[in-house]
């Protein structure tokens, strides 16, 4: 009971500045999971071609569930266990996968668009996800920078 009250108490301080990662939990496993229930989700949709061409929906969910456990982990970490101090640089590592996972998403949606069998929406919506990503990187290194002084 004690070790639940510890990372409850690691999670909720932390919490407030964390507050874009443990948003980004959401979309990523639940892409992942959509993708698994949905097995032929790239065939309802030409936006979907390129993304389809470079892995199936098998493989675009698993690094996605993989993303967001990594990511999960990370945070639950942050701040919780004092003497473990990789946590800044596992959610660096959390926030890079991230980055790649959305930034293939936007591109392969973006190739869609431009070749026109695609929705630029699509784009809007992942670029989204990827910019909020790529802040992620940019609070996860300067905690690094912080903990290195």
């Amino acid at each position: 009971m004690l070790i639940v009250r510890r990372i409850t108490r690691g999670v909720v301080d932390h919490f407030p500045v964390r507050v874009s990662e443990w948003v980004m939990v959401h979309p990523t496993f639940w892409m992942g999971v959509a993708l698994m229930l949905q097995p032929d989700m790239f065939e309802t949709s030409p936006s979907f071609a390129e993304l389809s061409r470079w892995a199936d929906e098998r493989v675009w969910s698993s690094i996605a569930i993989l993303c967001a456990f990594t990511r999960f982990s990370a945070l639950v970490i942050n701040g919780t266990f004092s003497r473990f101090t990789m946590s800044p640089h596992i959610r660096a590592v959390a926030s890079f996968a991230g980055v790649a996972f959305w930034s293939q998403f936007t591109l392969g949606f973006a190739v869609a668009a431009v070749s026109g069998y695609g929705a630029w929406s699509a784009v809007v919506a992942y670029s989204t996800l990827l910019l909020l990503e790529l802040v992620n990187v940019h609070r996860s290194f300067a905690d690094i920078g912080k903990a290195a002084r």
